[in-house]
């Protein structure tokens, strides 16, 4: 049940990078970018709003980009604004560990379950729960180690998106 929820849990933060991508920051950067590139974007307030939208997709048809308006990673890229992509490379490197460890899991649920299977061909039924129990669980601890990775992954990527590495702000020590 636990994995079923933290699977969601992914999912859900995966579909909203997109969305987390364009935070305040990156919007302010890009903004700043089309307007350096003489594209009118509005005022550079870090506000995604009807001009900046109509400037991005201007730059995308230059540019040769799929022109939809929207700060995409691509086009982020494209004007040298680099949180977008680092937050999604953080945010893939999380699926990558869950897909990883998950088939990793897989395979050692499948193996308890053969282990078990031989154990009650001959006869050693008890035998043959104690096999599946241990490859059920050796198989459920992996793909808990991925999901925590994924999770922190995810975590550091939709930070990212929102507050870019290089312009974090940190508290003054009184």
């Amino acid at each position: 049940m636990h994995n079923i929820i933290a699977t969601s849990i992914l999912a859900l933060s995966l579909s909203a990078i997109p969305v987390m991508a364009q935070g305040k920051a990156s919007v302010r950067d890009a903004q700043q970018a089309l307007k350096d590139k003489g594209y009118d974007p509005g005022p550079v307030d870090g506000i995604n709003g009807p001009a900046t939208k109509a400037a991005v997709k201007k730059y995308q048809e230059k540019e040769s980009l799929t022109a939809n308006g929207h700060l995409d990673a691509k086009t982020l890229d494209s004007l040298g604004v680099k949180s977008g992509v680092e937050a999604q490379d953080q945010i893939k490197e999380g699926g990558s560990a869950v897909k990883k460890t998950y088939t990793t899991g897989g395979k050692k649920i499948g193996e308890g379950t053969k282990d078990m299977a031989t154990d009650v061909k001959h006869g050693e039924v008890g035998e043959g729960a104690v096999d599946l129990g241990k490859g059920v669980g050796k198989g459920v601890a992996k793909m808990a180690e991925g999901t925590g990775h994924a999770a922190k992954s995810v975590a550091k990527g939709a930070k990212n998106a929102v507050v870019p590495n290089e312009k974090k702000v940190t508290p003054d020590k009184p």
